[in-house]
């Protein structure tokens, strides 16, 4: 049972100690309305810049990204604008449907483009086949 005890200590402080040190100490201040947004950010995500602002406003978002890197900055003007600025160096989609804002983080925007996939057309065999011999 000792032992048990000790190995989920183990476990713990290492889950622990992998956790990043910067998520603890983020802030990130929204101030403003729709039309003029004020963003503070210190040591915080685009995950969590994207949390507090659909705290206050309506905005929902997702994201096939990770966290991605922490920034402090500072972001000002309409909420539109200043969620194209947050989200510089990712593709993303936003779309008005009314009265909100939807915002998709499709992931890290890339320098490099990258061809679609070409496929060939698919072959079907012929019904009778004749032999020319």
């Amino acid at each position: 049972m000792r032992n048990i005890k000790f190995a989920a200590l183990a476990i713990a402080s290492v889950i622990f100690a992998a956790l990043p040190a910067n998520s603890l100490r983020a802030e990130v201040r929204v101030q403003g309305q729709a039309g003029n947004v004020r963003v503070e950010a210190h040591d915080a995500t685009v995950a969590e810049i994207l949390a507090a602002l659909s705290e206050r406003f309506a905005l929902r978002y997702r994201s096939a990204a990770g966290s991605g890197n922490v920034m402090t900055a500072t972001f000002e003007g309409p909420l539109r604008r200043v969620v194209g600025r947050v989200l510089d160096g990712y593709n993303y989609i936003v779309e008005t449907r009314g009265d909100v804002l939807e915002v998709v983080v499709l992931g890290a925007a890339s320098s490099q483009a990258v061809p679609a996939t070409v496929f060939a057309p698919p072959t079907y065999p012929a019904k009778h086949v004749r032999r020319t011999d």
